[in-house]
């Protein structure tokens, strides 16, 4: 009874924060005006080494934020299979564009060269994991699809979890982002796998007590 409450609320309170970031992500289109909105310097002048790669993934990764979350919907999907496919496409092609720049912008990251390791790494698991999903739905293979797809929603939901993290990094004493970003790099996306890989392991198990309980059930009739 518990879960069946739970799994919304979690969904809903999900939604609302990739929202708030997604829109508050916005900012970055002011670049493309020469209007920088609370940009911090450092990352002015990541994107202004590499315009192309760094907005690439500022302008796209938001598309992919906010259209995960809806993915995870059963009622969404039962209801609505054919829109969930397509939304599901354009999440690919955004999770795609926005790792392919964030990937080439890595070596640029403007908390130096540990910092841009983590999100190299970042970048290539994502790429990978949404891709693997993609093929694993077009090969019908679904349950592998639905759990590469919550490990590919986890690395994007990896903007929110950092945006979190950030007061934590002034409380300690860091002055900017990107002073923070060198740890930020890592411990923005990694608990959210750690959260995922247990929650998949803890649902395969729940399974087989499941289909036991049912085939004790139907024996008994």
């Amino acid at each position: 009874m518990v879960g069946k409450y739970f799994a919304p609320s979690f969904r809903a309170i999900m939604i609302l924060l990739a929202t708030g970031v997604a829109l508050y992500s916005l900012r970055y289109y002011g670049v493309l005006v020469d209007r920088w909105l609370d940009v911090d310097p450092k990352i002015r002048t990541v994107i202004a080494h590499v315009p192309i790669q760094a907005l690439m993934h500022m302008l796209i990764a938001p598309i992919a934020l906010l259209l995960g979350p809806f993915q995870f919907i059963p009622g969404l999907r039962a209801k609505y299979p054919q829109a969930h496919r397509w939304s599901g496409r354009v999440y690919v092609a955004a999770c795609v564009v926005a790792g392919a720049g964030g990937l080439a912008t890595s070596p640029y990251a403007s908390g130096g060269p540990v910092a841009g390791l983590g999100f190299g790494i970042l970048a290539v698991l994502w790429l990978g994991t949404t891709l693997g999903a993609w093929r694993a739905a077009v090969q019908r293979q679904f349950a592998l699809h639905r759990l590469l797809m919550r490990f590919s929603y986890a690395m994007t939901f990896g903007a929110v979890t950092l945006r979190l993290q950030i007061p934590l990094g002034f409380a300690l004493g860091y002055p900017t982002y990107s002073a923070m970003s060198v740890w930020l790099a890592y411990t923005s996306w990694i608990p959210n796998l750690i959260v995922v890989a247990l929650y998949s392991i803890a649902e395969a198990l729940r399974r087989p007590m499941a289909l036991a309980t049912v085939d004790g059930e139907m024996t008994a009739l």
